[in-house]
């Protein structure tokens, strides 16, 4: 209904204009039936006139109706739909803030003081008992550490692996450091392929939505791969599906 009222005073001026024009039509004829009726001899011709003013009055009456509907409906109508008050929340439904109790700090406890313990010295040999001498304990050569490897010279500082360097030895789970990032950046994939520095033949391994600031790119498992020197690829690909020169290292996995 109300998009009724809308087009109503959308058009309500050429309303107005044809009404006007009907109204100036109907006077007209208005004074050619008066005339006609005073000059009429015959009394039909003045029935005729009688009947015509009655038209004339009857069309003067709807004029008025449509031009009265249409007013209403283009200014009472739409001006009371605008001043309705927007309906408010009842009590009942309105949101209670529930205080929440703030934890209180934790008062740090004393830190216990470590005591001495003495320790018993072994006992003296009486006179004429031999000393045995007991053999040095051998000290555990540490474990040879993983070569960290060179960092790796990446052709774009948009997508650069830092860390494991380039020649580095790795085992078990081990975590790509590095910067996937682009000015239109869509996503970034690491890839990976067999031997050392190698320029294809690269598997999918994992993948990235967001952009990577030195920060952790994926993380592998080096049970999946056999022993020996493995190429890993980082491509960071734009929204056009173009991408700048991977970033490649080479890594040797020792399981």
């Amino acid at each position: 209904m109300v998009v009724v009222f809308q087009v109503i005073a959308t058009y309500a001026p050429y309303i107005y204009l044809v009404c006007g024009l009907t109204a100036l039509y109907q006077l007209y004829r208005l004074w050619q039936v008066r005339e006609e009726r005073r000059q009429a001899i015959f009394m039909l011709e003045r029935e005729r006139a009688v009947r015509e003013l009655s038209g004339i009055f009857s069309v003067a009456l709807l004029l008025l109706v449509i031009m009265g509907f249409t007013y209403f409906a283009s200014r009472t109508i739409p001006q009371a739909i605008v001043a309705e008050p927007e309906p408010t929340l009842p009590p009942q439904f309105a949101l209670a803030i529930t205080p929440t109790n703030t934890p209180l700090p934790v008062t740090p406890s004393p830190t216990p003081t470590e005591t001495a313990t003495p320790t018993p010295e072994p006992p003296t040999p009486e006179p004429g008992q031999q000393t045995i001498e007991q053999p040095p304990t051998p000290t555990p050569e540490p474990a040879p550490a993983a070569q960290a490897g060179s960092p790796p010279l990446c052709p774009d500082a948009r997508s650069v692996i830092s860390s494991p360097g380039n020649g580095a030895t790795v085992s078990g789970v081990f975590t790509l450091i590095g910067t996937a990032t682009h000015e239109q950046f869509s996503y970034y994939k690491v890839e990976f392929a067999p031997g050392a520095n190698a320029q294809n033949g690269f598997t999918y391994l994992a993948d990235g939505r967001g952009p990577v600031f030195n920060g952790a790119l994926a993380s592998i498992n080096s049970r999946g791969f056999a022993n020996g020197p493995w190429t890993f690829q980082l491509t960071v690909v734009d929204l056009t599906g173009n991408y700048p020169e991977p970033c490649r290292v080479t890594l040797y996995i020792e399981n």
